[in-house]
């Protein structure tokens, strides 16, 4: 009789192991797809904590917002990105977008995208994360390209923008480029509302500054912003031995104007009148108001006949528009060495100046006589 080919045992043994070995091949292919899986998060996960660092040590939103796009396509592969603007009222506009070559660009278009795609959604709220295909009747682009996912930027329980990406590297996007997309988009949101808030508390302060810098009336600079201006000036002038004028300018009969229109009519006046000192000054000279009916103009780099030409030009123009100043001017440095001394000296002269009539201007006496010049009463006596 012939032999029973299935009753050898050895065969048996052998179809066990082919079983066996075609087990452990299998296995071997999900532990290599686990460890691709794993090599391709870790790559994800370090790309995604070198753009948190960078983007967490700058306060420019722009640069913020490049950082994230340009990780986007590093660590997920897509091919394109786009950082969508969510303004007031929840409309969307398109500002980012990475090119061919992984550059971040200004988009051309704003407003280059489908109305009533997931894109209007997300931008209110009513998705947290949407995705789907280039050919969905919901998609948010026109020439969308393969699969893509909308993830919003929000801060403060307010959706401020959305990254957009398609193109992915392979035919779906999976569930863990979904879960990085909303990790990338979770921390641009953080810090751009850090940059957004720094921006405003630092145009806060500026505009405090400013308005502590500022006299209310007229908007010139007022007596603190003249006293920093002063010592700036007062430095340039004695390293580079220049001179300048101080000059004190007193708005005439301002209580006549008072008593007779009221308050309102004074503080037209001085608006006037400091609009008057600040289109007859050169660029380069200093006004602000004093106090009151004070104001003060600086010279730079005047000397005395320069002066006079400045001051007569100013008291022409005042006439012009139905206004008068005394004037009384000091000269650096020849009548002071500091602000409190040139205060001191061009207020002298300013009240020779209301002595004599009003309506006309003085220099500082002290050191005519001694240099040969003309008498206060023969420079500078206007017409009233």
């Amino acid at each position: 009789m012939g032999a029973n080919l299935s009753d050898d045992p050895g065969l048996g043994s052998a179809a066990d192991l082919k079983t066996e070995i075609e087990r452990l091949r299998l296995r071997v292919a999900m532990v290599e797809a686990e460890r691709d899986e794993y090599a391709q998060q870790n790559a994800e996960l370090f790309v995604l904590q070198q753009v948190f660092s960078t983007i967490n040590s700058t306060l420019e939103i722009n640069d913020i917002l490049s950082m994230v796009l340009r990780g986007v396509v590093e660590a997920l592969k897509f091919k394109r990105v786009i950082l969508f603007d969510v303004i007031e009222g929840g409309a969307v506009v398109r500002r980012l977008e990475s090119d061919l070559n992984g550059n971040v660009v200004h988009s051309l278009d704003p407003r280059e995208y489908r109305q009533g795609s997931t894109l209007h959604d997300v931008a209110h709220g009513d998705l947290q994360l949407a995705y789907g295909g280039a050919d969905d009747a919901d998609a948010p682009l026109a020439e969308g390209r393969g699969s893509y996912c909308v993830a919003p930027l929000v801060a403060r329980d307010v959706v401020r923008g959305m990254l957009y990406a398609d193109d992915p590297p392979g035919e779906e996007i999976t569930e863990n480029q979904l879960r990085v997309m909303l990790d990338f988009a979770s921390q641009a949101a953080i810090a751009v509302e850090n940059a957004r808030l720094y921006e405003e508390t630092r145009r806060l302060l500026e505009e405090t500054q400013r308005l502590a810098h500022t006299d209310s009336l007229t908007g010139i600079p007022n007596r603190r912003a003249l006293n920093e201006m002063l010592d700036r000036e007062l430095h340039t002038s004695e390293r580079y031995d220049t001179p300048f004028a101080f000059i004190i300018l007193d708005l005439d009969d301002l209580k006549k104007i008072n008593d007779s229109g009221g308050h309102s009519l004074g503080d037209l006046a001085l608006k006037r009148f400091a609009q008057v000192l600040k289109k007859s000054a050169r660029k380069g000279d200093i006004i602000a108001r004093y106090a009151g009916d004070e104001f003060v103009l600086i010279m730079a780099q005047s000397d005395r006949s320069q002066t006079v030409q400045g001051v007569e030009r100013i008291m022409a123009s005042l006439r012009r528009n139905g206004l008068a100043s005394s004037i009384g001017v000091a000269m650096f440095p020849s009548d002071g060495i500091d602000g409190q001394t040139l205060f001191f000296a061009a207020d002298e002269a300013l009240y020779k100046a209301k002595q004599a009539g009003k309506n006309q201007y003085r220099f500082y006496e002290r050191n005519l006589k001694a240099q040969g010049l003309p008498a206060p009463g023969e420079l500078g006596a206007q017409d009233a």
